[in-house]
């Protein structure tokens, strides 16, 4: 099974209808139209400023953010065309766990208690196990 079909899966049974993929050609051209359409750049490196030092000027643009995560061999572009450059910590790092902390400072943990109304499963929390709910819709 390939990757967008993956993904439109788990979004078919656990919900979050504002979550999109896909793969394109030509990213940088991305990055120019997104800021110019009025929304921010957010670079993740371990090269940029850190990120206590910058979330609160990102969530007070109050506008759509496209987060960039860089990795091992990122274009030296990115840096310069992005609205910030943030670190989460300045050591090598997961991209994903970079994306994950950006995340939870944005929602400040409340992205840990969203439930999407279009889910056709929840879980339902226990210390043992697993429980599964199917949800009417």
């Amino acid at each position: 099974m390939n990757l967008l079909k993956t993904i439109e899966k788990v979004k078919a049974n656990w919900g979050g209808k504002y979550f999109s993929m896909e793969f394109i050609k030509n990213p940088k051209k991305v990055v120019r139209d997104w800021r110019n359409n009025g929304g921010i750049v957010v670079h993740l490196t371990m090269y940029g400023v850190p990120i206590d030092n910058v979330i609160e000027k990102i969530v007070n643009k109050n506008t759509k953010i496209l987060v960039v995560v860089g990795s091992e061999k990122v274009e030296g572009w990115y840096y310069y065309n992005s609205d910030y450059n943030v670190a989460i910590g300045n050591q090598p790092h997961s991209e994903v766990a970079a994306l994950a902390i950006f995340l939870d400072r944005i929602y400040k943990g409340g992205e840990l208690n969203i439930q999407f109304s279009d889910a056709k499963l929840s879980i339902i929390p226990q210390e043992r196990g697993k429980k599964v709910r199917k949800n009417e819709q």
